[in-house]
């Protein structure tokens, strides 16, 4: 599941005899503030794909606070034998007090996938939107309380990807289902996913164009060839965050195209050969390899992909004669390895 690193240096104060993160005096004070974060619970239990509400209330100061200023809060698993679930309230409501100085209170609805403990790690003022990082709201990073949670029948997606590795230029499909990890066997109901796809496929609020599987928690999807390049996903919708997710970029082959500028050159001195690689590879590093004996190949030199997939390598001309040089591409991302073709450049 989601998980979002907070990276902070943080102080420490003691609120409610539960550990909350503060600033440090030497740093400048957030516009928001959490004093203190409370549960009217100290443990749930929640089975398959059912919620349990737990009433979080928040005490925050907040410079920029309008009257009736909403605000949510963030929440993380651990302590768990399923990955690690992202978590967000509803919206929370004030209470008490002023928009700029008072106590908020809401629903934090925990799904079954938090299995574990699951901690207060943030607020924010605003309304929850699905996007993770934009920057929109205030946000201020916690170390809150805990409360266990024992999930029963938690789902989990499997997926199956009608071919491995996808290759360029072809449609595809992927068959998404969801199974109860306590029997290892799909709940036996119809039940509603959403299926995106995008560099922000995890990112989204509620049901928006939800769809359906069938009986046995399955659903097919068909994609277009260009969508192998970018994540696939499947998520299990709630009002706020998704409870479950799985990302995925199929693997495409290792398809390796390289040009030397020039077929002879002077020893001593290097030519350049010019290539791609499809699919996507950014930052990852191709080899310039030449024929040493009948089946050994050398490296002789390296670089990185550019983000439109294409490289530059420098072959260094040692000898005179032809020698016989290709490109090699280690695996990479979900792009498995490959070579290109063999081609000669003669030192003269």
């Amino acid at each position: 599941m989601k998980t979002r690193t907070i990276l902070t240096a943080l102080g420490v104060v003691t609120l409610m005899g539960t550990a909350l993160s503060a600033v440090p005096a030497t740093a400048e004070p957030l516009d928001l503030q959490v004093q203190s974060v409370t549960f009217d619970k100290t443990s749930v239990s929640v089975s398959g794909l059912k919620t349990a509400p737990v009433t979080v209330t928040l005490k925050a100061t907040y410079k920029l606070g309008k009257p009736n200023q909403p605000m949510y809060a963030e929440f993380e698993s651990y302590d768990s034998q399923f990955a690690s679930t992202w978590v967000v309230s509803e919206p929370l409501k004030l209470i008490d007090g002023t928009g700029t100085d008072g106590t908020w209170q809401g629903i934090v609805n925990v799904p079954s996938t938090a299995d574990g403990n699951l901690r207060a790690t943030g607020a924010v003022a605003g309304v929850y939107t699905g996007t993770y990082s934009d920057g929109k709201y205030d946000s201020a990073p916690i170390w809150g309380p805990k409360f266990a949670v024992q999930g029963l029948h938690v789902p989990r997606i499997t997926r199956t990807v009608s071919a491995n590795p996808v290759p360029f230029g072809k449609p595809y499909s992927i068959t998404w289902k969801i199974i109860d990890t306590s029997t290892g066997k799909p709940y036996g109901t119809r039940l509603t996913v959403l299926a995106t796809k995008g560099p922000s496929c995890l990112e989204v609020k509620g049901s928006p164009g939800a769809a359906r599987t069938n009986a046995a928690g399955a659903l097919v999807v068909n994609y277009a060839a260009a969508d192998a390049d970018q994540l696939n996903c499947l998520l299990i919708p709630t009002t706020q965050a998704p409870s479950e997710i799985y990302a995925l970029a199929p693997n495409r082959p290792g398809v390796v195209a390289a040009t030397p500028e020039k077929t002879s050159a002077k020893v001593g001195t290097t030519v350049a050969v010019n290539g791609k690689v499809y699919g996507f590879t950014y930052e990852c590093t191709v080899n310039l390899q030449r024929l040493s004996g009948k089946t050994q190949w050398r490296t002789q030199s390296s670089a990185k992909v550019r983000v439109n997939g294409r490289y530059t390598l420098a072959a260094p001309i040692t000898a005179k004669g032809a020698g016989t040089f290709r490109v090699q591409f280690p695996a990479c991302h979900q792009v498995l390895a490959g070579v290109s073709k063999n081609f000669t450049i003669t030192g003269v």
